[in-house]
């Protein structure tokens, strides 16, 4: 099994679309920071000081309840007063890159990532399939259920590793755009730790979505066939059929994803106690965090079982 391992992971780390999935990241990131810095205009002490007293003057202000109303609840994701007021009146420069939005960053920019991840893993699945040479790797290790579970092992290891070394290069080009021309005001005490927790779960988001595209890659045999099934199921049914039916968001596998990554439950906003203004009453949670979760790793384990099964009965020939 040692060995199998070894094999898979130097065929995976050969594959073309390794080092030009890692250049083009990097490139891109890169790209965008020059942007956003060549936008940004460092904030001088004085902006500084204006921000940090309307932060001061706001905040108390919404402690006294002046911002949610007399009796009002919470909005939903938040379990303290202090918590609230602190988000709503965060101290804000218009003009700069704002540390404190580190997190939000990692976090908004996760769809790509994860997208990226599911490339990598359909590429990493169909490839023996587009190549022919999926009959040589099985006269080599004929178990073909140990074959798809170590690949399986492999391309989440392969994807949850790229997925968080560009993410590290995202958060260290993000603190050099704002150490050379934005600030750090308002960055509340372990940002990074945050920030650090949210790649971690985009990567294990990514990994999850890789194995479902491995399993398709190989009960389609193709790596066009993952990615057209993917992005089909991605528009047509989570696109538009949740539109039409929102009460079945709490079954699909992008919004699980979402759940997962954000740490923010969806909520049933057709109750009648939720209005544009907030909650006028605890809105029903519509998926949890734990349930997001079990529906993830459902959809892996569904979509791996039939794939080991297709695999283990079709003919490669």
């Amino acid at each position: 099994m040692i060995h199998l391992f070894r094999s898979e992971f130097l065929r995976a780390r050969s594959r073309r679309i390794l080092p030009m999935m890692l250049v083009g990241g990097v490139l891109l990131i890169v790209v965008a920071m020059v942007i956003a810095g060549a936008h940004s205009h460092k904030p001088t002490q004085a902006d500084i000081d204006t921000a940090q007293a309307r932060f001061q003057k706001q905040f108390a202000s919404c402690m006294q309840g002046r911002v949610l109303g007399p009796g009002a609840q919470l909005p939903p994701g938040y379990t303290s007063l202090d918590q609230f007021c602190a988000d709503e009146a965060a101290p804000n420069v218009d003009t700069a890159l704002q540390f404190r939005d580190v997190a939000l960053v990692i976090e908004h920019t996760s769809t790509f990532v994860v997208l990226l991840g599911v490339a990598l893993a359909a590429s990493l699945g169909g490839a023996d399939w587009s190549a022919g040479t999926m009959t040589t790797l099985l006269t080599w290790e004929p178990r073909r259920i140990r074959v798809l579970l170590i690949r399986a092992i492999v391309v989440a290891l392969v994807v949850a590793l790229v997925t968080l070394f560009l993410q590290g290069v995202l958060l260290g080009a993000f603190s050099l755009a704002v150490a050379l021309r934005g600030t750090s005001l308002g960055a509340p005490p372990g940002l990074v730790g945050t920030t650090v927790r949210t790649a971690l779960r985009v990567s294990t988001v990514a990994a999850g979505f890789g194995l479902v595209a491995l399993s398709v890659a190989t009960i389609g045999r193709s790596t066009v066939a993952a990615l057209g099934v993917l992005f089909g199921y991605l528009v047509l049914f989570e696109g538009v059929i949740a539109g039409f039916r929102p009460s079945i968001q709490d079954r699909l596998l992008v919004r699980a994803g979402g759940v997962i990554v954000s740490q923010q439950p969806i909520y049933d906003q057709s109750h009648e106690s939720f209005s544009s203004l907030g909650p006028l009453s605890s809105p029903p949670v519509l998926l949890g965090l734990t349930e997001a979760w079990v529906v993830a790793a459902a959809y892996v384990a569904v979509l791996m079982v039939v794939a080991l099964l297709v695999f283990r009965a079709r003919d490669v020939n």
